[in-house]
């Protein structure tokens, strides 16, 4: 799975946002806020990835455990998801 590319990210009075750029405008219109370890998770999307590597690599960067890094992981997925916004 990764991000359907055309997003760009950008830091904004101290928050980070995702964006859409070219056609992608059209099918996502809005910004989404990511806070560090959601811009982590999302740099990785970034490359075609499965959810046991993203786990395992939230995990070791935030010291997590790794039932608590794959519950965390599954929302955020989730939520990416309900909005279209990965390639499977």
């Amino acid at each position: 799975m990764k991000i359907k590319e055309g997003f760009v990210t950008r830091e904004i009075a101290d928050t980070i946002v995702a964006v859409p750029t070219g056609q992608l405008v059209n099918e996502f219109q809005g910004m989404i806020k990511l806070t560090p370890s959601s811009k982590f998770v999302w740099d990785l999307l970034q490359e075609d990835t499965t959810f046991e590597e993203l786990a395992d690599q939230l995990s070791k960067k935030y010291n997590l455990d790794i039932h608590k890094a794959k519950a965390d992981l599954e929302k955020f997925i989730n939520n990416l998801k309900a909005s279209n916004l990965i390639e499977e």
